[in-house]
């Protein structure tokens, strides 16, 4: 912000130049949700090389410790496999 009263690049003569700044939103990834043979939903939170990795669906990721996290195999093995939930649009 220019406040000195001189010109700045960006302002017209008189004006101080930008003085605000306005959040770009960035892009959020749709959230996959799946559901096992309980009926149990849970959302992958992270499809990296070491496999993916899920949270119960009422779980906040970025809250929720990450040694917590479910891998898919020890899903597998315990509830079942599951299943895309598909959402209406």
């Amino acid at each position: 912000m220019n406040t000195h009263g001189t010109p700045s690049p960006t302002g017209l003569p008189g004006q101080s130049g930008i003085t605000a700044h306005l959040p770009v939103p960035l892009p959020v990834p749709p959230v996959e949700l799946y559901m096992d043979p309980r009926g149990y939903v849970w959302k992958l939170v992270e499809d990296g090389q070491d496999g993916r990795l899920f949270v119960p669906e009422q779980v906040n990721p970025a809250s929720c410790p990450r040694m917590v996290w479910a891998r898919e195999a020890e899903l597998l093995e315990f509830v079942g496999p599951l299943t895309l939930v598909e959402r209406a649009a």
